[in-house]
């Protein structure tokens, strides 16, 4: 009688690029999840000259059927290399980690549950804590996510906040993807946006995971102003898709031009042109309710040693 392969039922998604330092540490905290389920990691790397690519592959060795490796032959970008390691998922349920993140062991678990109990959820995020390179430690338990009733999130507060929590925390719905093979650059906010504008989602109470603040060579350390430039671009691309959303984006739109004046960006203009576009009427207290809120999901300062 003929074996059936039974299909994984979440794809985890893992780029990288010249993290030598810490791919491994990230992979093992994959592969070692607690989970009753089949899962698959696909680990895309983007033509490393360091030692990354011979670490991916001793995981694809040791563990073969579960560690997938991508190795691009070609500097591809972080970009492209985003979506296409995401377009070659397939389960129904897909993770994301950056390769300097880690997941805690029961992460996938979590999420899956939640999923299976919550069908018209569309994406999963959960605390994470916060170290650096240096010893520096924040607790995800004191994350405050108190403008989330619930940890619920929606489209529209999404589009008014923009990132709500960090991306290697992240499961989302694959039905939800619309966008594979986008005509611009696309960050993870942009298809956040899309996985809610089909749902609803939420930011898991438990800490899952551990996100590492300013490594050497992560994206939004050597490229703020590129990232900026496209927030403001994909917060355009979904005033035109949605323009009944106009007021949270609007919203969102005055408060980035306000930060990126307070820090003397170029980028203050891209958000001010976007502010005129989507103008729309809201109260100076509404307005006021939201900054305090928005202040409460900055990325706090890492002090506290871990224990």
């Amino acid at each position: 009688m003929e074996m059936i392969e039974k299909k994984p039922k979440v794809s985890v998604c893992v780029v990288t690029y010249n993290q030598e330092k810490y791919i491994r540490q990230c992979l093992q905290s994959i592969v070692d999840q607690e989970t009753d389920f089949d899962f698959e990691v696909i680990v895309s790397d983007d033509c490393s000259t360091d030692g990354t690519r011979a670490i991916v592959q001793w995981f694809a060795e040791k563990y073969p059927g579960v560690v997938k490796p991508i190795f691009h032959e070609e500097n591809i970008g972080a970009f492209k290399n985003f979506v296409t390691t995401h377009n070659i998922a397939n389960c129904k349920l897909v993770s994301h980690c950056d390769g300097d993140d880690l997941f805690l062991p029961e992460k996938l678990k979590k999420q899956v549950d939640f999923f299976e109990k919550n069908l018209d959820c569309t994406v999963v995020w959960h605390r994470m804590n916060l170290f650096d390179d240096w010893g520096n430690f924040f607790p995800g338990e004191a994350g405050d996510y108190s403008m989330f009733t619930n940890g619920i999130v929606t489209f529209e507060k999404a589009l008014r906040f923009g990132s709500v929590a960090a991306h290697s925390s992240i499961m989302y719905r694959k039905c939800a993807r619309k966008t594979d093979h986008p005509k611009f650059d696309t960050l993870d906010l942009f298809y956040s946006w899309e996985y809610l504008s089909s749902g609803w989602g939420v930011i898991l109470d438990n800490v899952l995971g551990e996100y590492r603040v300013n490594s050497s060579g992560s994206i939004s350390k050597s490229s703020n102003l590129q990232i900026k430039a496209l927030y403001a671009h994909h917060a355009g691309h979904f005033l035109k898709k949605y323009p009944k959303k106009r007021k949270d984006i609007f919203i969102f739109s005055v408060t980035n031009f306000l930060i990126d004046l307070k820090n003397r960006r170029k980028t203050s203009i891209n958000f001010l042109w976007l502010a005129i576009k989507s103008i729309s009427l809201i109260s100076i207290n509404e307005y006021i309710s939201h900054l305090r809120k928005v202040s409460k999901l900055k990325v706090p300062i890492l002090h506290e040693t871990r224990q």
